[in-house]
């Protein structure tokens, strides 16, 4: 049985080529979101699920002071203005009040999320700013080229069995596009959505992130008929550059605390 909450752990063996890949993938896109709804010098700054912390990182060059937490989090270097701490955002004491407060693929996953988005909100400063992110299935065909009928075939029933496996696990693939309600519902002001997405070639960050969640994920893509053949098949389809897939929507919505 598929245990509900997040898919994937900082302590697998995959943990490092995951989150190199996700920094890769997302982290100019997450720079450039995060320069335009604060002024970071002297700010105070709350990373929330930070994985491997390579946002906390560049947030501690630029802010005043920063916080990291996960509820894993060796991970995280140390790194000056920047303090890590063990803390789940549902669960979890308070941990002050912050200009900026911002997770990445965290809300999607947690069975928890409208609580969780609910204390991210009330950790917020007069005017401070809440922005998290996560992605969403993009429409149309996953597989958009490949070099024959064979890897389009593994490659389809993969992306199925892959989106079912983390529904099972609690994923919301609706959540990036229900965000923006449930931030006005908190009581948050300048609500903002935007939505990114771009191809992902085999053997690129996305390709790289989707491989390295593969062995975490087996136990739930087996549960979907999805065999160690089809998963080898898949892990080499996804290393050939002559692969070109259709990647996900990633979703940021931004609000801001009022006075």
């Amino acid at each position: 049985m598929t245990r509900p909450g997040y898919a994937f752990s900082n302590a697998s063996d995959q943990s490092t080529a995951h989150h190199d890949a996700l920094a890769e993938l997302l982290d100019a896109q997450t720079h450039e979101s995060i320069a335009e709804v604060v002024d970071l010098p002297g700010r105070r700054c709350l990373e929330v699920g930070a994985g491997a912390g390579s946002v906390a990182v560049w947030l501690a060059e630029r802010a005043g002071e920063v916080v990291a937490t996960d509820i894993a989090p060796q991970r995280i270097p140390d790194r000056p203005r920047l303090t890590v701490r063990q803390h789940d955002i549902v669960t979890g004491d308070p941990l002050g009040r912050f200009d900026l407060v911002h997770a990445r693929l965290l809300l999607g996953h947690l069975p928890g999320r409208t609580a969780a988005l609910r204390q991210m909100a009330g950790a917020l400063a007069p005017r401070g700013v809440l922005l998290t992110g996560d992605f969403a299935v993009a429409p149309g065909a996953f597989v958009m080229s490949a070099p024959d009928e064979k890897t389009v075939d593994v490659l389809s029933r993969y992306f199925t069995a892959h989106v079912r496996s983390l529904t099972a696990h609690g994923y919301d693939n609706d959540w990036p596009h229900r965000a923006p309600a449930a931030f006005e519902a908190a009581g948050l002001t300048e609500v903002r959505f935007r939505s990114y997405g771009t191809s992902w070639r085999g053997g690129g960050p996305g390709c790289r992130l989707l491989r390295a969640g593969m062995p975490q994920l087996r136990a739930a893509l087996s549960a979907q008929g999805f065999t160690d053949d089809d998963m080898s098949a898949t892990a080499a389809a996804l290393a050939d550059p002559r692969v070109l897939l259709n990647g996900f929507l990633f979703g940021q919505t931004s609000g801001r605390a009022p006075n």
